[in-house]
């Protein structure tokens, strides 16, 4: 048809065309930014980028896993994160009724769908590949796929975060030590 795309890979060798395509897609968007992960723990990069779109008035969303999940500790290890991008205006919706392991960015038009859950981890020592399609027909059915997972979600907001359990922050606190260690091994 008329789509224009193209196969982005993570090289782990040299450098990551997915990053620099997604942080150049979020920075360059001017409607949306919904983005899809199975495993939620981005670089200060890509959150930041997140944040700055939020803020800016873009509709910035993440659809992440709910408490089905096969790594219930990279989920734990990701919540650390919330409160940040809550407080900046990013929404967060955790998925209900079965295991998330999506991997989309919407951007507007423009859509990367594929391996990569664009975590730290997964840039750091896998070989990942993404499509990634601009059309805007093509868009609008990941618009609609995105909205029924939305509506099959509980949204996290910042005043719900704030009123987390003792337990709640111990898991996390103790699951960042763990990938933070693991970051460290694996240099």
């Amino acid at each position: 048809g008329t789509q224009t795309g193209r196969v982005t890979i993570n090289d782990i060798q040299r450098y990551s065309e997915l990053i620099i395509s997604l942080n150049n897609h979020i920075y360059q968007a001017t409607q949306r930014v919904w983005f899809s992960t199975a495993y939620f723990v981005p670089s200060w990069r890509i959150r930041r980028r997140l944040k700055r779109a939020a803020r800016s008035g873009l509709d910035v969303r993440l659809l992440l896993p709910g408490p089905i999940t096969d790594h219930p500790a990279v989920r734990h290890a990701g919540h650390r994160f919330y409160g940040r991008l809550l407080k900046n205006g990013v929404r967060i919706f955790e998925y209900q009724p079965r295991f998330l392991h999506s991997k989309c960015v919407l951007c507007d038009d423009w859509v990367s769908i594929g391996s990569s859950n664009f975590d730290r981890w997964n840039l750091r020592w896998n070989l990942e590949a993404n499509q990634e399609v601009t059309d805007k027909h093509f868009a609008h059915k990941i618009k609609t796929m995105f909205e029924d997972d939305f509506s099959n979600s509980i949204e996290i907001t910042f005043d719900e975060w704030k009123k987390r359990g003792i337990s709640a922050r111990l898991m996390q606190w103790f699951w960042k030590q763990v990938e933070r260690l693991s970051l460290k091994i694996g240099k």
